[in-house]
């Protein structure tokens, strides 16, 4: 089997689940160490590019990164945790390495947890109307409904520490009806998620 072929079938849903429909934690944890090595290559690499004279120099990016701000980061994190998207707030971290810890830990925090809170609110919204309903379950496939009725609130806990797909499972909790005080709960964990992942990234590369 090819590398191309491994990773590939390390990053399936497939294989984060046993055949007994449970979730496979040693799997679980390995991938999210790989990630997790490989943001912190990427986020490495744009520091570098940021630290470069040449981009110190051009107008156009200053302009961009002075403008992005506290506000550009909160509304680009909500936005990622509330819809289904190819993306990841971690994309964030290169511009918030520097601020206050505490700031840091808050808006990312804060701003994932509104997201997911507001992606469960919609799968609430989402269960009222049967096609839409129906159709989202087919799109999500079947294993985040599974790992919901398996788990309930742990698996957005879960969810919200891994690479499991967060705003998935949040929005699927809504259409399954999960109760939302328990919810909101869990969706505390992104503080936790952001406190840990500031304190690695920023041990690292700041």
């Amino acid at each position: 089997m090819n590398v191309f072929k491994r990773l590939k079938k390390m990053f399936s849903k497939e294989s984060l689940m046993l055949e007994d429909g449970t979730l496979d934690f040693k799997q679980l944890l390995f991938k999210t160490i790989v990630l997790t090595v490989l943001f912190l290559s990427i986020i490495f690499f744009i520091i570098q590019v940021t630290n470069l004279q040449a981009f110190n120099e051009s107008a156009p990016i200053q302009k961009f990164i002075s403008d992005f701000g506290m506000k550009g980061v909160a509304l680009f994190v909500y936005l990622v945790d509330m819809l289904i998207l190819p993306l990841s707030p971690d994309m964030m971290w290169p511009f918030v390495l520097k601020w206050n810890p505490l700031t840091a830990i808050f808006v990312m925090g804060a701003s994932s947890m509104a997201g997911a809170y507001s992606a469960y609110l919609l799968g609430r919204l989402i269960g009222l109307i049967p096609f839409i309903k129906h159709l989202t379950l087919r799109l999500a496939g079947g294993d985040s409904e599974k790992i919901l009725k398996k788990y309930g609130m742990w698996a957005i806990v879960i969810s919200g520490m891994t690479p499991l797909p967060f705003s998935t499972i949040c929005c699927i909790a809504g259409i399954v009806k999960l109760k939302p005080i328990p919810v909101l709960l869990a969706c505390q964990i992104r503080f936790l998620r952001m406190s840990i992942y500031f304190l690695i990234y920023a041990s690292i590369l700041r």
